[in-house]
């Protein structure tokens, strides 16, 4: 008996595993994931009156206007993933579909010009958010500040800024180029 009750002791605590770390399983970026790169042209009035063209590199995202994005690349999410508790969607605040690709990434710095006004105004960019569909010709920013990542349970993140941007001849990825 006393083997029997050890056996299923050993049993039950093989099968507990410690509960993952929910920063990192939310932010790590898988090994095997494509970053979206390459120079689009400013498509919405918004990026046309504030950033001009956008160049997306594996380490930041540029603007005609002279800021720079130093970034670092988070889990991707997908269109119909909530950007806050109880909040919007990707999808919704892009005004796509649900199956959009969403590329997350933390915003390390913010290098802005003299004269120039940041893409949150006076509040630093915490966050951005690259989405497009499949072929990524057509590329929307979304721009967030606060302290939280946008997700499913973030009560401390907000979207400051939305810019169209538009690839002039495909989008290039990792991969080659999307046309």
């Amino acid at each position: 008996m006393r083997y029997v009750l050890a056996a299923l002791s050993l049993l039950a605590l093989c099968a507990c595993t410690a509960a993952p770390n929910s920063d990192a399983a939310t932010n790590a970026r898988p090994p095997s994931t494509t970053e979206l790169s390459g120079d689009y042209k400013a498509s919405s009035n918004t990026a046309r009156s504030v950033t001009g063209g956008m160049v997306i590199q594996r380490a930041g995202v540029t603007f005609t206007n002279g800021i720079t994005l130093y970034t670092r690349t988070l889990n991707p999410r997908r269109g119909g993933d909530l950007m806050a508790k109880n909040g919007d969607s990707y999808a919704a605040a892009v005004v796509g579909p649900g199956n959009l690709n969403v590329e997350l990434r933390r915003v390390t710095e913010q290098v802005v010009p003299d004269g120039v006004i940041g893409l949150c105004g006076a509040e630093r960019p915490q966050y951005v958010a690259l989405a497009y569909d499949e072929r990524a010709t057509v590329v929307t920013l979304l721009v967030f500040s606060g302290d939280e990542p946008p997700g499913p349970q973030a009560m401390n993140s907000r979207v400051c800024a939305r810019f169209g941007y538009a690839a002039p001849e495909g989008a290039r990825t990792r991969e080659g180029v999307v046309l």
